[in-house]
């Protein structure tokens, strides 16, 4: 068996759930025995998934300490907020 967390924050809400499970399990499979998705109410399509900040596939395999992370949809697109910003300037 090995640690793992599995999080879903919302902006003032983050949901971190610690959860022990084989060594080969993929990340679809450790998402699910956490529990995450019914507690926080979504549906993971829709939904891109990473560990640390680095986005993964749902087949990868976890490792010990993993933090497997589900990110939420942009509210605002990074590029069109700098072209606004650099408007502004102007």
């Amino acid at each position: 068996m090995i640690n793992i967390q599995v999080v879903y924050a919302l902006p003032n809400q983050p949901t971190i759930i610690d959860c022990a499970v084989d060594e080969q399990t993929n990340i679809l499979q450790a998402i699910a025995k956490s529990n995450i998705l019914s507690l926080c109410n979504i549906q993971l399509d829709g939904h891109f998934v990473g560990i640390y900040g680095k986005r993964c596939e749902l087949s990868e395999q976890v490792k010990d300490g993993d933090r497997i992370e589900i990110y939420r949809a942009l509210i605002n697109d990074p590029k069109e907020i700098r072209r606004k910003k650099a408007a502004l300037k102007k």
